[in-house]
C-alpha cells in the first residue's frame, strides 16, 4: 500500500490519506471514522481563534502581510514541536507529499527530511501567481483576476493596473521575503534543505476551485482543477429539533452562517441589530449559526450553535442562504442550488461576492452600510425573483456534469504521478529555462532590428541622401535651363 504524507491548511474528506501534519488543524477538523491506513499527527495546540471581521478594514497588501507573517509564525510552532519530533524520529517513508502551498513552505524540511518523495502541492483557495509559477503555468495578470480584489475575467484598464502591480509584488515578496523565512526555518529543522529547488519541483498541483466557480484560464497538464472536495454524496441528516424548525416553515426557510472563521457575534452592534429586527420581521422562518447568546428572540428565528450545513442546504424549504463568501460554502450553495446572498469581510469573499453577481445566482450586502431595509429587500428579490433560482440550478448542473467526480480525479492524477516519478512527460520545458535563455531571444531581436536601423542610418547617409540631392540638384538645373530658354 503506497502512504502519503499530507501537510494541509484543512484537512478535506478524502481516501487516500496517511499521516497528516499541517499548519492549522483544529479538533472540528479531525476526521472521524478515518480508514485504516490513516494517521494523524495532531497539531491542534496551535489553532488560532481570532476576531476576523475586522479585517474588511485592511489594504491588500497589509493582509498579504500579515498572512504571511501569521504562517511563518505557526510555522515556527508546528515545525519545532514535539509531535513533528515524534513524526520525524517514527523513520516512516512515504512515496508522496500532497502539501497546502498557500503559504506553509517551511514543510518543504519534511520533503528534505523523507528524501523527496513525489512532491504534489493543493491550494485551497483561488489563483495565487506564486504558485502558478511553482509548475510554471501562465499566467497573465492582464486575463487573470487576483483572488484578492472583486474583479472579473473582463477587467477596466486600471483593474488590469491594480491586478499586475499587486500580483508582481506578491512574486516578488514571495521570491525574496517569505522563501528567505521558509529556508532558515527549514534549514534549522533539517539541515541542508534548499526551499528554493524545491519550490519549483512539484510534480503536481490540485487546485480547490474550477474555472465554473473562477473563470477559465490556460493550465498545463499536471495543473488540474477539481472542486467540492468536501461535499458528500449523501448529506446526511439534521438534529430532530432542526428537522422540524425546517419542515414547519411553510413560505420556506433562509440560512444565515458565517462559517468558522467568523462568528456575528463579532459583527458591529448596528449591524447585528439591523440583521435581527430584519431577519424577524420576514415571514420566512430563518435558521441562524450564533455562537452566543441573543438577546433578541423573534419567533421566526432559531438560533444555534453548529449545524451540518450540508444537510442544511439539502433541505427543500431552505430558499436562501446568507453567507461570508467563502469559497467552500459557496460550492456547496451551487451543488444544492440555494440562491445566496454574500456579506464578504476579507481575502477571497471579495473576489466570490463579485462571481455570485457575475453569475446572477444571487447578491451582495455591505456589512458596514446595511440597514434593516436594504436586507429586507435584498432578501425578498431573492426569494421572489427566480432568475437567481434557475441560474444557480443551471450552475448547479455544469459543475455536477462531470466524466469523473473530482476526488476521483484528484486520486487518478496522484496515482499517475506515484507511477511515474520523473513525470518529464508533464513538465513544461518553459519552467527549466532560465530568464537569461527566455530573453536572449528577445535579446537577439532587439540587437538585429537596432543593427539593422544603424545599416539604414549609414546607407541613407552614405548613399541615398547624397544620391537624392544629386539627382534634386540636376533636375533643378534642368528647370532653369528649360526656364532661360523660354524667357530668351
Amino acid at each position: 500500500m503506497k502512504r502519503y504524507a499530507i501537510t494541509a491548511r484543512r484537512i478535506e474528506r478524502t481516501q487516500m490519506m496517511a499521516p497528516l501534519v499541517g499548519p492549522r488543524v483544529h479538533d472540528s477538523d479531525i476526521i472521524r471514522n478515518a480508514p485504516p491506513n490513516y494517521e494523524n499527527v495532531d497539531l491542534s495546540f496551535s489553532y488560532i481563534s481570532k476576531d476576523c471581521t475586522g479585517l474588511r478594514h485592511i489594504g491588500a497588501y497589509a493582509l498579504f502581510h500579515q498572512n504571511l507573517l501569521g504562517a511563518n509564525h505557526i510555522c515556527r510552532h508546528q515545525l519545532f514541536s514535539p509531535a513533528i519530533d515524534k513524526l520525524i524520529a517514527s523513520n516512516k517513508t512515504f512515496d508522496a507529499i500532497i502539501i497546502e502551498q498557500l503559504w506553509y513552505q517551511c514543510y518543504y524540511a519534511l520533503v528534505k527530511h523523507y528524501n523527496f518523495p513525489v512532491l504534489i502541492g493543493f491550494l485551497s483557495v483561488g489563483n495565487l501567481p506564486y504558485v502558478m509559477d511553482s509548475i510554471g503555468n501562465p499566467d497573465d495578470p492582464n486575463f487573470n483576476p487576483d483572488m484578492t480584489y472583486p474583479f472579473t475575467n473582463r477587467m477596466t484598464i486600471n483593474e488590469r493596473i491594480m491586478n499586475i502591480l499587486y500580483t508582481t509584488y506578491t512574486r516578488l515578496y514571495y521570491r525574496y521575503w517569505h522563501l528567505p523565512k521558509a529556508q532558515h526555518m527549514a534549514n534549522k529543522r533539517i539541515p541542508g534543505t534548499s526551499v528554493y529547488d524545491i519550490d519549483k519541483n512539484f510534480s503536481l498541483v490540485i487546485l480547490g476551485n474550477n474555472h465554473v466557480f473562477g473563470y477559465p484560464k490556460p493550465l498545463l497538464p499536471h495543473m488540474i482543477e477539481v472542486h467540492s472536495l468536501h461535499i458528500l454524496e449523501n448529506p446526511g441528516s439534521l438534529p430532530k429539533d432542526i428537522h422540524e424548525f425546517l419542515d414547519n416553515a411553510q413560505d420556506g426557510a433562509i440560512y444565515f452562517s458565517l462559517g468558522s472563521n467568523l462568528q456575528t457575534d463579532q459583527l458591529p452592534a448596528e449591524s447585528l441589530t439591523a440583521l435581527c429586527n430584519a431577519l424577524g420581521s420576514l415571514k420566512q422562518r430563518v435558521l441562524w449559526k450564533h455562537n452566543s447568546n441573543m438577546a433578541i428572540h423573534a419567533t421566526n428565528i432559531k438560533f444555534v450553535k453548529w449545524v451540518p450545513q450540508q444537510a442544511v442546504l439539502a433541505h427543500p424549504k431552505v430558499i436562501a442562504y446568507m453567507m461570508q463568501g467563502g469559497l467552500q460554502s459557496l460550492q456547496e450553495a451551487v451543488h444544492y442550488a440555494v440562491p445566496v446572498v454574500a456579506i464578504p469581510f476579507f481575502g477571497d469573499q471579495y473576489f466570490n461576492a463579485r462571481k455570485i453577481l457575475d453569475a446572477g445566482i444571487g447578491l451582495t450586502l455591505n456589512i458596514d452600510t446595511i440597514t434593516e431595509n436594504s436586507i429586507v429587500q435584498t432578501l425578498t428579490e431573492i426569494v421572489k425573483n427566480k432568475t437567481y433560482l434557475n441560474n444557480i440550478k443551471t450552475m448547479s448542473a455544469i459543475v455536477q456534469d462531470e466524466l469523473v467526480k473530482p476526488i476521483d480525479r484528484a486520486a487518478w492524477h496522484v496515482e499517475h504521478v506515484l507511477k511515474f516519478p520523473n513525470s518529464r512527460h508533464l513538465r513544461y520545458h518553459g519552467h527549466d529555462m532560465s530568464w537569461i535563455h527566455y530573453y536572449a531571444t528577445y535579446l537577439c531581436l532587439g540587437i538585429g532590428f537596432v543593427l539593422l536601423l544603424y545599416v539604414y542610418y549609414i546607407l541613407y547617409n552614405k548613399i541615398i541622401s547624397p544620391f537624392i540631392k544629386m539627382t534634386c540638384l540636376s533636375n533643378l538645373k534642368q528647370w532653369i535651363n528649360n526656364l532661360k530658354r523660354k524667357l530668351d
